[in-house]
């Protein structure tokens, strides 16, 4: 079993305009409209790969009623909790060259319905392999980021755990010593984490062998067309990706995230085929237009031509 958070979901919606011109009036060529938020698109990818899973959630307002019934329409198995706030709405505008992106804040959370999103994660799962928690974290009345996210880890400590926030707060949890397995920042997330302005792959070698934020830590470092620096079981890797034509690059580090949760659970020891199974994962979704979507046959065959080198 698989289990997924998204403490701050959203209906993503994309604007394809021709050509974005500051204070002039655009007709869509293309609207699309998705139930969204990091977790979730995790969720959306796991399905794809046909994995057993569950996606906990807050939702509130006619916001969250709409992500509900497209969850359960795509067949999503949901534990939503639900909220007085409205879930938020996510507008990215894009004209083929650039994207922009208006992304809303999203609902106060109260204590009572923290406590009812802890409750109803806790008595709902015997059993969980692989955990992923991934995403911003709304405001949460009387409580922080830092420990809402460690009373979910420290909830589920016998699983294989992936967080992927932001990275200023994914190094106060690191911290913490919380039960956490496996992050995959970017290349710019990984700077903040090792708190360098630029990057060479001997440097990103060098941090994961030796930066004490990483002991018993697996780390996935997405370059994007560059591929990957991945430090697996105390193993390093160079992964180089072939072309691609991107579509949209939007939730491929999610698509990524969900490639490492099943391979996890699917392949543990055969660290080469998660590598090849999560970054072509990520690769799929980055040639599809809706966010958080894969073509799993498209997926292998982009992982039959990653190059996988120990380092």
């Amino acid at each position: 079993m698989i289990i997924t958070h998204t403490f701050n979901p959203s209906i993503d919606i994309t604007y394809n305009v021709e050509q974005l011109q500051l204070g002039n009036v655009h007709r869509p060529v293309q609207t699309i409209k998705n139930a969204g938020g990091k977790g979730l698109n995790v969720s959306k990818v796991l399905l794809q790969l046909g994995a057993d899973l569950k996606a906990h959630t807050y939702l509130g307002g006619e916001n969250g009623q709409w992500i509900e019934r497209q969850l359960n329409e795509i067949g999503i198995p949901t534990i939503a909790t639900h909220i007085k706030g409205s879930t938020r709405q996510c507008i990215a505008i894009n004209d083929g060259s650039k994207q922009t992106e208006i992304l809303e804040q999203g609902p106060e959370i109260s204590q009572d319905e923290q406590h009812d999103y802890l409750d109803n994660f806790q008595k709902n799962h015997n059993h969980i392999d692989v955990m992923a928690i991934s995403g911003s974290t709304p405001a949460l009345q009387g409580n922080t980021s830092k420990n809402h996210v460690k009373s979910i880890l420290e909830n589920s400590s016998d699983s294989y755990n992936i967080l992927d926030i932001r990275a200023s707060e994914l190094i106060d949890i690191l911290e913490t010593k919380a039960p956490v397995h496996c992050i995959k920042p970017n290349e710019e997330e990984f700077k903040t984490l090792v708190n360098e302005s630029s990057l060479s792959d001997k440097k990103i070698y060098n941090s994961l062998k030796a930066h004490t934020l990483f002991n018993d830590l697996d780390v996935f470092v997405t370059l994007g067309d560059k591929g990957a620096i991945v430090k697996l079981k105390d193993k390093i890797y160079k992964a180089e990706i072939p072309e691609i034509t991107a579509e949209n690059s939007v939730g491929s580090g999610d698509a990524t995230v969900a490639g490492i949760a099943f391979g996890m659970e699917k392949f543990y020891n055969e660290n080469e085929k998660i590598i090849r199974l999560a970054l072509s994962c990520g690769m799929s979704n980055a040639t599809q237009k809706e966010t958080g979507h894969i073509n799993p046959e498209q997926a292998q065959e982009f992982a039959n031509k990653i190059k996988v080198e120990l380092l």
